[in-house]
């Protein structure tokens, strides 16, 4: 009878080990994430002991002022109406660009059109579009949707013309042998490719609409984040200015974040990394 207790033992011994090492694989990289941002945080704080506070405010400072943000309304809905902008300029380039870099790929015709209509919107810096809508448009909605739509839709077209154009003519080729109809086409075989395009727009959005959102409220904005932030420029409220600065962040991190959730979701067939190691 052959006597199984040793490894037994063994498998009870080795199993806590596993459970140890996988803990500390998930645990190191949140780990290795935090530490530069500590080291920072002391090296700001250290600064704080040596200088005014208008040029280094200290953490607790700082922290405050995020408190006082999140606790007083008529200072969140600044904050909300700012985040509410991001989302619309986001979602609007995603509906106009999708279908335009898609036609762009399927029809030569078009895409020496359009492309270098999106080429030339592309080179216009942001800046210049601030001052091109506020002659043009009185209200300020639109001026602020005008100028992150413009800056964020040519992202979502090329990067949707690039999907389509990089799918394997012979993919194609197979599938309209089988008699596939031009509406079949796109769904079964240019679908999947675009919805990877449109994540990835998506995420490049974010952060080209956090960075240009401000500038559009600087300029004759009555309401927004842009305009708190010209409120404690004036006053050299520096506390104030890195507070609204880390809720920006903070709502940048939520949206890519959430993007990608519904990608790793929609996209579950390409999981999650090619990595062997």
């Amino acid at each position: 009878m052959v006597d199984v207790q040793p490894a037994t033992n063994a498998l009870e011994k080795a199993i806590p080990v596993l459970g140890e090492r996988r803990n500390n694989r998930l645990f190191t990289p949140w780990v290795s994430s935090l530490l530069p941002f500590v080291f920072l945080a002391a090296l700001w704080q250290g600064a704080s002991y040596y200088s005014t506070p208008f040029l280094f405010p200290g953490l607790g400072k700082i922290a405050g002022s995020i408190w006082t943000i999140l606790t007083t309304w008529d200072l969140l809905s600044q904050g909300l109406l700012t985040w509410a902008r991001l989302v619309g300029a986001v979602l609007i380039s995603l509906v106009l660009g999708v279908p335009i870099g898609l036609v762009m790929g399927l029809s030569p015709r078009v895409d020496h059109f359009i492309r270098p209509l999106v080429k030339f919107f592309m080179g216009v810096p942001a800046l210049n579009w601030v001052i091109i809508v506020v002659i043009w448009f009185a209200n300020v909605e639109v001026r602020i949707a005008f100028v992150l739509i413009v800056l964020c839709l040519p992202i979502t077209i090329f990067c949707v013309y690039d999907s389509v154009r990089s799918i394997d003519r012979k993919l194609t080729d197979m599938l309209l042998s089988f008699g596939a109809n031009s509406s079949q086409h796109i769904h079964l075989l240019m679908w999947p490719f675009v919805k990877a395009a449109v994540f990835t727009s998506a995420k490049l959005n974010v952060g080209n609409t956090v960075r240009t959102v401000i500038v559009a409220e600087l300029v004759g904005a009555p309401l927004g984040i842009g305009r708190e932030l010209d409120m404690a420029k004036n006053l050299f409220d520096m506390a104030n200015v890195l507070a609204w600065t880390l809720i920006m962040v903070a709502m940048a991190f939520v949206m890519t974040n959430t993007i990608e959730f519904l990608e790793r979701h929609t996209l579950r067939w390409r999981g999650q990394s090619h990595a062997t190691g």
